[in-house]
């Protein structure tokens, strides 16, 4: 006999609801503190609206940041970590706050904000924490910026005095790691001039008016004079240095260190978990990643590794000389062997010049071929071995020359004060060496291997003096951050909240999920909670009538042609954006005069002084058109009657163009994958939704987007890409 019963279907709770393995009596505790304090800032907060966006953010941050993971739980399963993407206005900033705070003191944690970029550092920290400190008067928040953001004071003294400063920080060893591509070209500057700036810099300092923070000076620094004085890792004595306790970096830190929440930023957060750093301890910290979309790109350059193989080997040669020089006024039991340590490096110059000598002999690269990139990351056979023993041999320089900075390094009362501090700037000096060798033993042990997922491995000419030995930069970078991240933030931190307004692409979270390591994490919540602004009734996506495709060679005359009418349709504050320089400037050349008089473009002037200019032409009724490329589309916020027009040229596809990107798309190619629909498609509508978004800013604002590309509605990727804009009627 069998018996039929009718019993109701329970749903499945979604994942980013999930309360499994939640201690019920805490988060009922939680969400009644969360539900105070919520209250009280909707009652506080200047011109808040409670949204039901943002409460749904709220509520899930809480959630994540209560499922929080020691260091060593084995069950890590993703229920600590969220992705939340929240569309534009929906104040994700009090959600994640309010819901770290309250986690933080029932968990006893620390709160990581990281954003971006130093400026939404500053905004959040001078803006939006004061605010909420008004409410919560317990709350105590403070700033995390990298050490080089901070003038190091020994160093600004020792220029006054016009002391030899470390050569190494100095010469062309400063700049055998950097990324010269990255580096602002620095224009010469008068002696007298420089001197003034550092002396009235000195003053500032020592009267209190300035913090040491390079943020806080009215007018940035000549880039040269700052790197002169700037704080150095490798060059500190910590402790030991007569200015630590009036230090700008450490009182920094020290300061931070008392803070409940902290904001910080990507790189910082990344760089310090590669280290041995205390600053950061991620199985006791509850992080926040704002703008999380950048966060797979900012890791993969942080985890990247170039080095210059020419001064490498001078390098190797002065440090021979170095650091048995400094290594002759240890104790006998402690000095290292001069025979043997002349061998490991005579060992490493040896196989840097087989190196060089690949290189050249086979032409790889020059001024006129810039980069020469390893097809699927493999080196050749031969020079394998190589590489393993070059990262095996530095190694064991790296432990001969960290033994004497650690022993000359060690105070010794006996010594007289002169000692002391000659005896620390070797310590110093040798400390910018281990920098450099542990950037060249992961660089060439990268080089030496060849992984699943293999890292991208190139060589790149190295512009130098006309008339100098021509050199070459070795660079290995991952092809995605998704590996780097997995292992050296999710798996490590107590609980992290994803967000951004873009965090999906295409309708998706596949996109970030897969170049972020996310997707490793199978309970892992995810939420896409909506804008409250009305996109049916504030705005429309006008599709522009062309005739030409952007991959047609008429596209651009065509354009030029029909952008003054589009133009002329509005009255005030407008936005193009570009994807390339040269069509912006086609454009703007093609304007009728009354039209170009009305337009500011963009690297004329700086940022700040032409969104200064174009709000007293929006104030004074005049038309202000701002011509802008990739960095106008994010960032800016321009509510009302300053943007009621954003024009957008094309889409925003972006052709491997870089060694790590072509290396990734050959990758997908050899796996039977299509790069163009896994990469080129999300990353052009994730940056589409960006630049679309700068339109509707507030809940009364009314734009129009025009994108002047028909492949938005006429091929089937732009039908995927459409999916992921905000809801805008679209028009054609």
């Amino acid at each position: 006999m069998s018996l039929s019963t009718t019993s109701p279907v329970l749903q499945p709770v979604p994942a980013h609801a999930s309360e499994l393995g939640l201690d019920p009596e805490q988060l009922e505790a939680a969400r009644i503190r969360l539900e105070l304090l919520y209250g009280e800032v909707a009652a506080s907060w200047p011109g808040f609206i409670a949204r039901p966006g943002q409460y749904e953010m709220m509520q899930a941050s809480l959630l994540t940041f209560l499922s929080a993971k020691a260091p060593d739980d084995e069950k890590r399963n993703g229920n600590n970590l969220a992705q939340l993407e929240a569309g534009t206005g929906t104040g994700k900033t009090v959600a994640y706050c309010l819901a770290a705070i309250v986690a933080s003191e029932l968990l006893k944690k620390t709160v990581i904000v990281s954003t971006a970029t130093v400026a939404l550092q500053e905004q959040l920290f001078h803006k939006d924490l004061p605010r909420l400190a008004e409410i919560i008067p317990e709350l105590r928040y403070d700033i995390l910026k990298g050490r080089a953001r901070y003038v190091c004071e020994s160093r600004l003294e020792g220029v006054i005095n016009d002391e030899v400063q470390d050569s190494l920080l100095n010469a062309e060893f400063q700049d055998a790691f950097a990324d010269a591509r990255r580096q602002a070209k620095a224009i010469p500057r008068d002696r007298a001039e420089a001197m003034l700036w550092f002396k009235n810099s000195a003053k500032k300092l020592h009267n209190g008016s300035w913090d040491g923070d390079i943020d806080s000076l009215a007018q940035p620094p000549d880039a040269e004079d700052w790197r002169q004085v700037q704080a150095n890792a490798h060059a500190c004595n910590g402790g030991q240095c007569e200015y630590f306790r009036s230090c700008a970096f450490f009182k920094a830190r020290r300061q931070a260190a008392s803070a409940t929440l902290q904001v910080a930023n990507h790189a910082l957060v990344l760089a310090t978990l590669q280290t041995d750093s205390t600053l950061i301890d991620p199985g006791n910290t509850l992080f926040v990643f704002d703008e999380a979309h950048h966060l797979p790109q900012i890791a993969a350059d942080q985890f990247s590794y170039r080095a210059r193989l020419g001064t490498s080997s001078k390098l190797l040669t002065s440090l021979r000389t170095v650091a048995l020089r400094h290594g002759r006024v240890l104790p006998a039991s402690t000095r290292p062997d001069p025979v043997a340590f002349a061998q490991l490096i005579t060992g490493c110059t040896d196989k840097l010049a087989l190196l060089e000598r690949y290189w050249i002999e086979g032409q790889l690269v020059s001024a006129d071929k810039a980069v020469h990139r390893f097809a699927q990351g493999r080196i050749p056979e031969d020079l394998i071995p190589e590489c393993e023993q070059l990262a095996s041999l530095i190694g064991a320089i790296r432990a001969v020359v960290a033994s004497i900075a650690a022993a000359l390094t060690e105070p010794d009362e006996s010594q007289s004060p002169n000692e002391r501090e000659e005896q620390s700037r070797a310590g110093v000096e040798l400390g910018v060496y281990l920098s450099r060798l542990d950037t060249l033993e992961k660089l060439f042990g990268a080089w030496a291997t060849h992984d699943k997922v293999p890292w991208a491995k190139w060589l790149e000419w190295a512009d130098g003096v006309v008339g100098t030995t021509p050199d070459v930069w070795l660079c290995a970078s991952p092809m995605t951050a998704a590996q780097v991240l997995s292992k050296n933030l999710w798996k490590n931190v107590s609980a992290a909240v994803c967000t951004s307004a873009t965090l999906t692409a295409c309708g998706s979270f596949d996109f970030f999920e897969r170049l972020s390591g996310m997707n490793r994490f199978p309970e892992r919540r995810a939420l896409v909670v909506a804008s409250p602004f009305d996109y049916a009734v504030q705005g429309e996506l006008r599709i522009a009538p062309m005739q030409h495709s952007p991959k047609s060679p008429g596209f651009s005359d065509e354009l030029c042609e029909k952008l003054p009418g589009l133009l002329r349709e509005h009255q005030h504050g407008q936005l193009a954006l570009f994807t390339s320089r040269r069509q912006m400037q086609a454009c703007h050349a093609a304007l009728p005069k009354d039209l170009a008089e009305q337009v500011q473009v963009q690297g004329v002037r700086s940022r700040t002084e032409l969104l200064k200019e174009h709000s007293r032409r929006i104030v004074a009724g005049e038309r202000s058109i701002i011509f802008g490329l990739q960095s106008f589309g994010e960032g800016i916020d321009l509510p009302g009657q300053l943007c009621e027009h954003v024009l957008i040229d094309k889409l925003p596809f972006t052709p491997p163009n870089s060694p790590v990107e072509e290396a990734l798309a050959e990758w997908l190619n050899v796996q039977g994958r299509d790069p163009f629909n896994e990469l080129s498609v999300p990353r052009a509508g994730m940056k589409l939704a960006q630049w679309a978004g700068r339109g509707v800013r507030t809940v009364t604002d009314r734009a129009v987007i025009t994108v002047c590309d028909t492949r938005l509605v006429n091929m089937r990727y732009g039908q995927a890409i459409l999916a992921g804009l905000p809801p805008f009627p679209v028009v054609r």
